[in-house]
């Protein structure tokens, strides 16, 4: 008896898998790996500044010239338009021109005036005027320390100002070129 019922036990248990209504049956599926991109190893990040004294090449662009005060703010650039940073030696001249020029050979002081300012930080002279580099990297402000151009010629014949920035770096400095100010 013990077979027989052994015997329809395991014909039921056959029919019943073999009868099963689950034709959807999905063997679970491992999810894709995914693997970290190969990068090749690249160079530092390039920087968006050189210091002065490694710059090649500089390029000075004026953007403000306040004639009352002689307050100059400029940007410094290399040839690859990076921001110049920790500039420190210069020189700074200033005119003063009439809009008319004398005719009067005798009379050179009277056609234009000048004042000087300059600091080289590789000697320990004291440097006049003050160079400040502002929070934009590359960009600066000089204040010009008693500057008086309209008193070193005739009352009023100072009209017209320009100004002559020369920065110097241990590799280069920027072009001299005369600036008119702009009224």
């Amino acid at each position: 008896m013990k077979r027989k019922l052994l015997s329809a036990l395991l014909t039921s248990s056959l029919l019943l898998i073999g009868c099963s209504d689950d034709d959807n049956t999905t063997e679970p599926v491992d999810p894709p790996v995914v693997e970290p991109p190969v990068t090749d190893p690249v160079d530092p990040p390039v920087s968006e500044s050189v210091a002065i004294d490694e710059a090649e090449a500089v390029t000075l662009t004026l953007e403000t010239f306040d004639t009352d005060s002689g307050t100059l703010t400029f940007t410094l650039t290399n040839d690859e338009d990076k921001a110049i940073t920790d500039a420190s030696s210069y020189q700074i001249m200033y005119f003063g021109y009439p809009i008319s020029g004398s005719n009067n050979a005798k009379a050179w002081k009277r056609w234009h005036v000048s004042q000087n300012y300059s600091c080289d930080t590789s000697t320990e002279d004291a440097c006049n005027g003050v160079l400040t580099e502002t929070d934009i990297a590359g960009q600066y402000t000089f204040n010009a320390t008693d500057l008086d151009l309209d008193s070193k010629a005739a009352a009023g014949a100072v009209e017209q100002y320009k100004v002559a920035i020369l920065i110097h770096g241990a590799k280069a400095s920027n072009e001299f070129e005369l600036i008119t100010a702009e009224e």
